[in-house]
């Protein structure tokens, strides 16, 4: 009796599992495309940006990632490698900017040296491209706990665009 129960069982699973495939629409396992190319070549893409100078960029991905814009004279961008057109010369931008470091010291100068240092540490920072008609001067001094604190100031405008080299 316990071989028969094995067999019904066995047998069962087995109508179950065709049952099952049927149900889903892969009667035939003609339907089942081993082949996967199909899908992935959907998958793959092809940009191109036409420059503001008159060459155009593009790029492929195998996976499906591609972006353009047209801001810095262009740019297409595959898998997040962003390809810009062509090489753009930096060159000082129109707009001044002002910062102010600061610093303490034992005495006046000491101060304005360390705030000096701050503040082109901070326009290192605000221009990564560079600088240019930087002007610095000296801010209040003023007595405080450590001693002296001050101010330096710097007016400046920034290399650009953002793209440039």
């Amino acid at each position: 009796m316990q071989i028969q129960t094995r067999g019904i069982f066995g047998r069962g699973a087995v109508l179950a599992s065709v049952l099952f495939f049927a149900a889903c629409g892969a009667s035939d396992l003609g339907d089942v495309d081993p082949n996967l190319e199909g899908s992935e070549a959907e998958l793959s893409c092809q940009v191109s940006q036409q420059c503001s100078n008159g060459t155009s960029v593009s790029c492929s991905s195998a996976n499906g990632i591609c972006h353009a814009g047209t801001e810095s004279g262009g740019w297409v961008e595959c898998d997040g490698a962003r390809t810009y057109c062509g090489v753009v010369a930096c060159v000082c931008e129109p707009t001044r900017r002002t910062l102010s470091g600061s610093g303490s010291g034992f005495n006046c100068g000491a101060a304005w040296l360390q705030a000096e240092d701050d503040a082109y540490e901070q326009l290192g920072s605000a221009c990564p491209k560079g600088s240019c008609n930087v002007t610095g001067s000296q801010g209040s001094c003023v007595v405080s706990t450590s001693g002296r604190s001050a101010s330096w100031i710097l007016t400046y405008s920034c290399m650009g665009p953002a793209n440039c080299q």
